[in-house]
């Protein structure tokens, strides 16, 4: 698979998009757990609530480093 330039940062930024997808799904499991497990009910619906936020904004930013990713890959095979 034969890149130029643009093509080449175009497939590093999408990358980059996926890495910070799966790094704010990760800090997001991490940050909220003393919430999610805090035994009063208000705290631990919050704590749910931020974690289903960041788990949609990191799969968010996933999937569109995955599209670009892909649409590279298929623009320079072509």
């Amino acid at each position: 698979m034969e890149l130029s330039p643009e093509e080449y940062g175009a497939y590093w930024r999408a990358s980059i998009r996926v890495a910070a997808g799966v790094l704010v799904i990760f800090f997001g499991t991490r940050l909220t757990a003393p919430l999610r497990t805090h035994p009063e009910v208000g705290a631990s619906a919050l704590g749910v609530v931020l974690f289903v936020l960041l788990v949609l904004v990191g799969t968010f930013l996933a999937t569109l480093g995955l599209a670009r990713v892909v649409r590279t890959a298929v623009d320079a095979e072509s």
